[in-house]
């Protein structure tokens, strides 16, 4: 089993219960409904749903296709789990694919088995099959969407990486040139000590132009 499994579970709980609620107040203060107990209702039942949903598929549907190996995804999450056991000394690969396709199986079965059983807890026998078909359909769709923004995540923070590194090398490329072409004339000089250099200079000029004219007056014509 997924030493994450129970944060996993808790996480997913409070995000569906938080959407659920939050969905229902919306559609109570846009339909004169009491948001507060809409909220409260759906809150609850999805709150109950996701807990079942997430229960079956991190500790009874994951590990089982982790154990049997099907399908790539589970064949790597058992790779990897090898491999911090100490089993193997390498960690395989991964791809576009894998991330696109992860959990779609565990929660399609998952979402088929929580679907069934409490749409029939609802709706008695006749609802079980109904529930199995729209459970499966609906959590791997939602378990594709979450893939697809975990993609776009990725790559959002290695564009932002790149362009990041990309600014910070020309920044030093045009830090390098100049450097190279004030070292070709001398030592480079900071503003401070370059402006204190023309003030000793200034003052010296005047010292001397105040000497002159002294010599010239003191001289007789």
């Amino acid at each position: 089993m997924d030493p994450s499994a129970p944060q996993t579970v808790g996480k997913g709980v409070a995000a569906t219960s938080t959407v659920c609620g939050v969905t229902a107040a919306l559609y109570g203060v846009l339909g004169g409904h009491p948001p507060a107990r809409l909220a409260l209702f759906s809150a609850v039942n999805g709150g109950l749903a996701a807990a079942t949903f997430f229960s079956i598929r991190e500790y009874i549907v994951g590990p089982v296709l982790t154990l049997t190996h099907v399908g790539n995804h589970h064949t790597r999450r058992k790779e990897s789990e090898s491999a911090v056991d100490g089993f193997t000394g390498t960690e395989p690969a991964l791809s576009w694919s894998h991330i696109r396709t992860s959990r779609l199986l565990d929660s399609a079965i998952s979402g088929g088995i929580a679907g069934g059983v409490l749409n029939a807890w609802k709706r008695g026998k006749v609802g079980l099959v109904p529930g199995l078909g729209t459970g499966a359909l609906l959590c791997t769709l939602l378990q594709w969407g979450v893939n697809e923004l975990h993609i776009f995540r990725i790559r959002h923070v290695y564009r932002t990486i790149t362009t990041m590194q990309t600014v910070s090398y020309q920044h030093q490329e045009a830090e390098s040139w100049g450097d190279r072409i004030l070292s070709a004339f001398g030592r480079r000089v900071s503003n401070d000590d370059y402006l204190k250099r023309l003030k000793t200079e200034r003052d010296t000029y005047l010292r001397r132009i105040e000497e002159l004219e002294r010599e010239l007056q003191e001289k007789p014509r």
